[in-house]
C-alpha cells in the first residue's frame, strides 16, 4: 500500500509539471504567431503568400533523439555530422588522415536555414519566431518525456492494483472459508 502511495505522489508530481509544461508551450506558440504576424505586417503580404516558398526539399533542421528514455533536440547539422563521422571511422578505423580533420572542422560552421518565407533578410520578428519555435520544440521534448514518465508509472499502479485485488479476493475466500 505504501508503493501505491508513493507512485500515486511521484504522478501527481508529474502531471502537475505537464501542466506547467502545457501552459508553457501554449504561451510560447502564441508569442510565435504573434512574431509571425509582425513580420508578415512588416515585409508586407506580398513577399510572405504561399507561392513564394520555395519547393526545394528541405533538410531538418532539428531532430528528435531518444536517449535512455528522454527525448532530445539535436540540431540537424549535428546530427548529419555524427552519421558522417561514424561512416568514415568505419572507413578509417587504422590511420586518419588530415584532410578528414580540417573537412571535419569546415563542417562545424552554423548553417543558415534554406527555409526563409520572408527572405533572406528576415525581420528581426521572424528571427524571434524561429528561437521561440525552436524553445517550443524543447518544451514539447520535456511534455514527451513526462508523458512517458507518467505511462511508465501508470503500468506499475496498474500492476499494484491487479495485485491488491487479487490479494483483497484471496482474503475474502479464505474468510469465506473459516466462517464455515
Amino acid at each position: 500500500m505504501e508503493e501505491l502511495n508513493s507512485l500515486s505522489l511521484e504522478r501527481l508530481e508529474y502531471v502537475a509539471n505537464y501542466c506547467n509544461l502545457a501552459k508553457q508551450l501554449e504561451d510560447r506558440l502564441v508569442l510565435a504567431r504573434s512574431e509571425i504576424s509582425k513580420a508578415r505586417t512588416v515585409r508586407g503580404l506580398s513577399f510572405t503568400t504561399l507561392y513564394n516558398i520555395n519547393v526545394q526539399s528541405l533538410e531538418p533542421s532539428v531532430r528528435v533523439l531518444l536517449n535512455e528514455g528522454k527525448f532530445e533536440l539535436v540540431d540537424g547539422s549535428q546530427m548529419k555530422d555524427k552519421e558522417g563521422n561514424d561512416a568514415t571511422e568505419l572507413r578509417h578505423r587504422k590511420d586518419e588522415s588530415s584532410d578528414a580533420k580540417v573537412e571535419q572542422q569546415e563542417t562545424t560552421k552554423p548553417l543558415i536555414p534554406r527555409f526563409r518565407p520572408f527572405g533572406i533578410l528576415e525581420p528581426s520578428s521572424a528571427k524571434e519566431a524561429r528561437r521561440t519555435i525552436h524553445s517550443a520544440l524543447q518544451i514539447i521534448c520535456e511534455l514527451v518525456t513526462l508523458q512517458n514518465e507518467i505511462k511508465r508509472i501508470d503500468s506499475k499502479l496498474l500492476a499494484i492494483k491487479e495485485t491488491l485485488t487479487r490479494d483483497r479476493d484471496l482474503s475474502q475466500k479464505l474468510d469465506d472459508i473459516l466462517q464455515i
